[in-house]
């Protein structure tokens, strides 16, 4: 189904109806906050991303929000909240950051200073993290402490720089002292792996390349691909690359068999009603969970369905019974798979925007606990791990909370880019924000090289998969570990140097 474009006109009356709502709530119902850069100018609405609000669990939190050229309001949505805001922090970078009223939650109107609660918290968090650090034994050098304590007594906005460094070299230092307990000794059974989707066609010295970094190759069975129609079934794609990274000695896990992308979903499966999808749900991966059974150990029953990728449109009820029907259909085509459900957007600030027909939508986080209490049995959480606009400290944090739900954890899909601007070659043509500055071949390096050490430290994490190991095909623009002639960029080569490091 094509979706046809709002017209102006229309976007033009919902902005001045969204505006009448601002201008009627009184102000004992609204926090605003000022947005002032480090030259002490008015920071502009468009230089203020992803401003939401989330709960003190960290959940997304629906509230109505507005955000102007200095400032942001938040209709109070009656209990504590935090906000948080994608902004450049020079000395730093542009990622997402979190204000929270020192730990206790906004819940009174009013006017504060976002970087200045913005700087408060991550000090206080950073502190605390410390803290722990200090207990597992980790030695810091007498800078990291020095940088620290000038950090209470800068500017806010220099404050928040020296803090966001810290909280992230404080995360890789932990990571790296968990590593080191490790007495050199390889993580057994861990998973570096990558799709397989450039084999054949990307010719020899991908594979050769493929082989050097990977154990492990994801297949591509998308419905599209398998199923074009009900009663036809074409797996020569998924059987060949299946074979290729067999006969390599490499482990196989194919994509999920039944993902409601509507990129892959096929025409004859829409506007079918509920009680026939999960019919079709259950065949389809009972036949996938079958034909593979002595070829892999894992089946992704459901992949972002957490209210996200549903062209099927169904309700969040039925995506919970969904993943049950998934699962026992896994479990009937292969008695030992390891069965996963997939997620992506892992923040979820999607379900930090009121829906105008009520509607709630749900947090990977929300969507997996609701699973788990709804009696689905699966054995691991899959997370995407594009890059976030989260910085080191956040993604580490976030990892923990989900690892929390008492499951391991593998990352299903990673990538960042390694050039800015647009990349007319891959699918998703537009990046994201800059790291610490414009993407570059060396800064995609340093990326990589802390995502994999925070990742490889965690017992809880079993894996991490790269997507797309060359550029020209990608799906993240410029988020190839190859360039497009499939020469290695330096990410590649520090990604197998950090192997050999840890024994393998």
């Amino acid at each position: 189904m094509r979706i046809k474009a709002i017209p102006a006109y229309v976007l033009s009356v919902l902005f001045v109806l969204s505006s009448c709502a601002h201008a009627q709530t009184p102000e004992s119902q609204k926090l605003h906050l000022k947005f002032i850069g480090i030259s002490g100018k008015a920071i502009p609405a468009t230089a203020i991303g992803r401003f939401h609000c989330r709960d003190m669990a960290d959940e997304p939190l629906p509230a109505r929000t507005y955000v102007h050229d200095g400032s942001a309001t938040v209709v109070l949505p009656g209990k504590p909240f935090q906000v948080c805001a994608l902004v450049n922090t020079p000395g730093f970078g542009e990622v997402v950051v979190y204000a929270d009223n020192k730990g206790q939650g906004f819940t009174k109107p009013g006017w504060v200073d976002f970087t200045s609660e913005a700087a408060a918290t991550r000090l206080m968090r950073v502190k605390s993290a410390l803290k722990q650090a200090e207990a597992e034994g980790v030695l810091l050098s007498q800078g990291f402490y020095q940088r620290l304590r000038a950090a209470e007594k800068e500017s806010p906005h220099k404050s928040l720089a020296i803090t966001l460094k810290a909280g992230e070299d404080l995360t890789v230092a932990r990571a790296r002292h968990r590593i080191a307990q490790m007495n050199g000794q390889p993580r057994e059974g861990f998973i570096f792996g990558c799709n397989a989707f450039g084999y054949p066609a990307r010719g020899p010295i991908y594979q050769e390349r493929f082989k050097e970094l990977f154990n492990l190759g994801i297949t591509n069975v998308y419905l599209s691909h398998y199923a074009p129609t009900e009663t036809t079934r074409d797996f020569t794609r998924t059987d060949n690359e299946t074979a290729w990274l067999l006969s390599n000695d490499m482990r196989m896990k194919p994509c999920p068999p039944f993902y409601m992308a509507s990129g892959v979903t096929p025409e004859w499966l829409k506007n079918r009603p509920y009680s026939e999808v999960k019919q079709i749900a259950h065949d389809l991966v009972k036949e996938v969970a079958a034909r593979y059974k002595d070829k892999t150990e894992f089946c992704e029953i459901m992949n972002e369905a957490h209210d996200y990728s549903n062209s099927l449109r169904l309700t969040p009820d039925e995506m919970t019974d969904l993943a049950g029907v998934t699962s026992r259909a896994a479990r009937e085509g292969d008695p030992d798979v390891k069965r996963i459900i997939n997620s992506c957007h892992l923040w979820g600030e999607y379900a930090a925007e009121p829906t105008k027909d009520g509607k709630y939508r749900r947090s990977p986080y929300v969507y997996l606990r609701d699973c788990i209490n709804a009696g689905v049995d699966f054995e691991i959480v899959g997370l995407q791990f594009y890059y976030p606009e989260y910085d080191l400290f956040e993604i580490d944090r976030l990892l923990d909370k989900f690892s929390k739900l008492g499951k391991p954890i593998q990352i299903t899909e990673m990538g960042c880019q390694s050039a800015p601007g647009i990349d007319p070659n891959a699918q998703r043509k537009k990046g994201s924000a800059g790291w610490h500055s414009d993407w570059t071949e060396a800064m995609q390096s340093d990326w990589v090289t802390s995502i994999y050490t925070i990742c490889y430290s965690k017992p809880y994490v079993e894996g991490v998969s790269w997507w797309d190991l060359a550029d020209a095909v990608s799906f993240w623009p410029y988020g190839g570990l190859l360039r497009g002639d499939c020469s290695p960029k330096p990410a590649y080569l520090r990604l197998k140097s950090m192997k050999k490091s840890w024994g393998f």
